[in-house]
Order: C-alpha cells, then sequence, then structure tokens
C-alpha cells in the first residue's frame, strides 16, 4: 500500500486540477454497505466525470497546439524579437471559438442529457439513504 492515500469513505475527495483538462478529478465516496443502486450511481457520475474530463482534455490539447501553430507562423512574419499582440491573440481566440462552435454545442447538449439523466437515480438513491438514516 505504499504510495497511497487512505481517505475517509465518508466524503467524497476532489484533488487539484488536472494539467491539461483542467477539471478536478474527484474520488467519490464508497460506503460499506453499498447498494446495487448506490454503486450504479456511483459508477454513472465517475463514467461522467471520465467523460468530461477527456472532452476538455482534447479541446484544450488541439487549443495549445494551434496557439502554438499560431505564434510561431506570427513570430515568422513579425521576426525573432516581436511579441504577438493581445489584439492577435483575441482574434486567434475568436476564430478558435467560432471554428469549435458545433463541437461545443454537441458537448453542451450530451453534458446536460448526461447530467439530466442523473437525477432520477440521486433521487432514488437518496431516498435510500435516508431509510438507512431512520433506521439507525
Amino acid at each position: 500500500m505504499e504510495g497511497r492515500v487512505r481517505v475517509d469513505r465518508r466524503f467524497d475527495w476532489v484533488g487539484p486540477p488536472d494539467r491539461t483538462s483542467k477539471i478536478r478529478s474527484i474520488l467519490l465516496r464508497r460506503v460499506d454497505n453499498e447498494t446495487a443502486l448506490e454503486r450504479d450511481y456511483r459508477e454513472a457520475r465517475e463514467q461522467l466525470n471520465k467523460w468530461n474530463s477527456d472532452f476538455w482534455t482534447r479541446h484544450n490539447t488541439l487549443f495549445d497546439d494551434k496557439k502554438s501553430r499560431f505564434i510561431e507562423m506570427k513570430k515568422a512574419q513579425l521576426g525573432p524579437l516581436e511579441t504577438v499582440s493581445a489584439n492577435e491573440l483575441s482574434r486567434f481566440y475568436r476564430d478558435f471559438l467560432n471554428e469549435r462552435h458545433p463541437a461545443m454545442m454537441a458537448y453542451n447538449k450530451e453534458w446536460y442529457c448526461r447530467n439530466l439523466a442523473l437525477i432520477w437515480p440521486a433521487l432514488k438513491v437518496n431516498v435510500v439513504r435516508f431509510v438507512r438514516l431512520l433506521k439507525r
């Protein structure tokens, strides 16, 4: 168990932002008497978090690559001692977002659908947990 940190399983744990995706990893709690319903809900949330992090990893990697190429191209035009202006970078960013608009719209739609799909399972899990609390 070297290098592993024991965490209190009663709580969700949020880690630092990922270097590329900028999304914080979440270690969801696992209660000892986890029901199949609770397990399914937790796993669905874990899958959603992974899907979200994967999307932002791809998006941010693409952004960084295109931005680097843009800066290199501008420096080749301007000369090695010149810097790329904020206005030029803002135009690059605007163009990048316009190019990515369809992908971002698809991401938003999917994100909302996946989150809305978790409402009913979350309600059922909270009823299970409430009943468990009453039985104590």
